[in-house]
């Protein structure tokens, strides 16, 4: 107790020189800033603004430092609860103008100092460093201004940033930094590709997402003038409604030194067999809905890509291959393929994620189990994953990968067990592995065998629903395509 009043002695006088302490041209503005500080206002407007921001990695910090921002103002308030230190006599402060002695919560510690720090602990473990520093600063100017304006002792804002700290490493734990995001997924180092920086044999090859008909949009023509622009001796190709895409892509590929793609993952995926066909390496300019695998590959704009281009960094990255069709990301089969067959009837009224909801509702009311053999085993699939190298897991469904090129297989299969199939459905993909009687599994393989025995035989290959034959053998092919990757993402 003597050590502890000791600390509140110093504490005070540290408080009583800090106030005492006035910069006239400030003064006016820091009771407004104080206050404008209330209900985590800046934190929840700058995860905002980095939410909207488009960039993956950009939005999992968001979510990252807002978590531990509520974190550590919910454990600031319950700590209030059982110290219950008086706040300040803020009344001699000339720059006080709020009933802060109002307050019925304490003065230990300062939960706008814990958001604060929280944030800004959540933000820097894996954001720029520039954005890093402003945040951080910000930070700062929140924690001064706490004992400045009168509000609350050196000690109570010390204590905030403590658990302000606290809760960002537990927010860190549960939303872990992704450095695939940012940099890319591991692959095989290829040689350098040491093209005309201007392009001259790219032939670039654009699939626009709203064309109808050959129509240009304002969407392409801002593509296509961004890739002017870094590229202007490149050939660019526009796709219509009436073109045959891998016919298409072929031309491009024999004709040109580098095959370059703007699109989705589908339009990728056909680039891809053209790529593998020809030998050419692939610049993937992620212009589609998803982007899954530009995104794997660290390429998560055009304007990236173009730079991974100029700079000529490649590497090699593994392709899967379902009966010679070959996948990027994921092969699947059971009830997916449906789903996506009526998510695509729909998207061109309600747009594609509304369908994409209203497919997956019909799909949990309607769907009836598919009868197959998996690896010679009969069973019943609910649906079933099959991943081009190790995916993590979300939710039970493949989500992003470390490692591009590790010569496996990821496979995901959902079984219908009876009774209540539907039911314990649910209750296999909440419990995963742990699930009485294992209806979902995971494991990593080489290869998968499938036969179904009824028609249709839907396989959905890289979001793309095709027909499969009677029998159906997944395979790997390490490391045979050679894609443009981010200077830092190859090993």
């Amino acid at each position: 107790m003597r050590m502890l009043r000791r600390l509140r002695r110093i504490d005070e006088g540290a408080y009583q020189r800090a106030v005492s302490v006035g910069v006239p041209s400030l003064d006016p503005y820091t009771p407004k800033f104080v206050q404008a500080t209330d209900n985590m206002a800046p934190w929840f407007l700058v995860a905002g603004t980095l939410a909207v921001s488009g960039n993956p990695r950009l939005r999992r910090t968001a979510m990252r430092a807002l978590a531990a921002a509520g974190m550590a103002n919910a454990a600031s308030a319950a700590v209030k609860q059982v110290v219950r230190r008086p706040r300040p006599d803020s009344s001699a402060v000339p720059r006080a103008r709020f009933p802060y002695r109002d307050y019925p919560s304490g003065s230990f510690p300062s939960g706008h100092t814990a958001a604060a720090v929280g944030f800004a602990t959540g933000v820097g473990a894996d954001a720029p460093r520039p954005l890093t520093a402003l945040v951080g600063l910000l930070a700062g100017a929140v924690a001064v201004s706490r004992v400045h304006s009168g509000v609350h002792y050196p000690g109570d804002v010390l204590g905030g940033a403590a658990i302000g700290a606290g809760a960002a490493l537990v927010a860190r734990t549960l939303v872990p930094p992704r450095p695939e995001l940012a940099f890319g997924a591991r692959a095989v180092a290829a040689p350098d590709c040491n093209g005309d920086p201007e392009g001259s044999g790219v032939t670039v090859v654009l699939n626009p997402r709203a064309a109808d008909g050959g129509m240009p949009t304002p969407h392409v023509a801002d593509t296509t003038t961004r890739i002017s622009r870094v590229l202007p001796r490149a050939r660019i190709m526009t796709t219509t409604a009436d073109d045959d895409m891998a016919e298409m892509m072929d031309t491009a590929a024999r004709e040109s030194r580098v095959l370059a793609v703007a699109g989705g993952d589908g339009t990728v995926n056909t680039a891809a067999q053209a790529a593998l066909a020809h030998e050419r390496p692939l610049l993937v300019l992620p212009d589609g809905t998803l982007n899954n695998f530009a995104r794997t590959l660290g390429l998560d704009s055009v304007d990236r890509a173009l730079e991974a281009y100029r700079d000529g960094r490649t590497a090699r990255v593994d392709v899967g291959d379902v009966d010679g069709r070959i996948f990027l990301n994921t092969s699947s089969f059971g009830s997916y393929p449906r789903m996506v067959e009526r998510r695509d009837r729909w998207a061109h009224r309600v747009g594609k994620w509304p369908a994409f909801a209203l497919a997956l509702l019909q799909d949990l009311v309607a769907v009836e189990p598919t009868p197959a053999m998996v690896d010679g085993r009969p069973t019943r699939v609910w649906w079933a994953f099959v991943g081009n190298c190790r995916y993590r897991t979300h939710a039970r469904v493949p989500a992003l990968r470390e490692n591009l090129a590790d010569s496996r297989l990821d496979v995901r299969v959902l079984e219908a067990r009876s009774p209540f199939p539907r039911l314990r459905a649910i209750a296999d993909v909440v419990a995963g592995h742990r699930a009485l009687g294992g209806g979902y599994t995971e494991r990593l393989a080489p290869h998968l065998s499938l036969r179904i025995a009824a028609s249709p035989r839907l396989l959905a290959v890289d979001g793309e629903v095709v027909e499969g034959s009677s029998e159906v053998r997944f395979t790997k092919h390490p490391a045979a395509l050679r894609v443009f990757v981010p200077a830092i993402s190859s090993s």
